[in-house]
Order: C-alpha cells, then structure tokens, then sequence
C-alpha cells in the first residue's frame, strides 16, 4: 500500500514539474533510477526535512525570546 501511495505521489510530482513526457522518463532514468516511488520518497524526505528545519528555527527563536526577556 505505501509503494503504491510513493509511486502515485512520485508520478504525479514529475508530471506536475516537467509536462512533458519525454522529460519526465529522461529525469526518473538519471535521477531517480527508473522508478516513481523513489521520486515519491525524496519528495517526502524534502518535506519532512523542510518542516524540520522550520521546527528548529521556532525552537531557537523561543529560546532566544525566553533568554532575552
């Protein structure tokens, strides 16, 4: 069920960023060793590492304000 959720999320992504068809299989040979579900997973990773950093930066400048104050 996950693999099918990552490729879904992998082929939809592509075909959101590059339109056109011969693009999207030339990216997903090179980059993403021919397979959806590995676009799907560094979409993923992206986006928990981007809320990550938003976490820490809302950590630091509470602790920043509460040392200040």
């Amino acid at each position: 069920m996950a693999d099918r959720l990552l490729n879904r999320i992998g082929r939809l992504y592509l075909h959101r960023r590059h339109r056109s068809r011969e693009r999207v299989e030339r990216e997903l040979r090179t980059k993403y060793e021919g397979e959806y579900r590995n676009a799907g997973l560094v979409l993923l990773f992206d986006l928990v590492m981007a809320f990550a950093v938003v976490a820490v930066v809302l950590l630091l400048a509470g602790v920043l304000y509460l040392v200040t104050v």
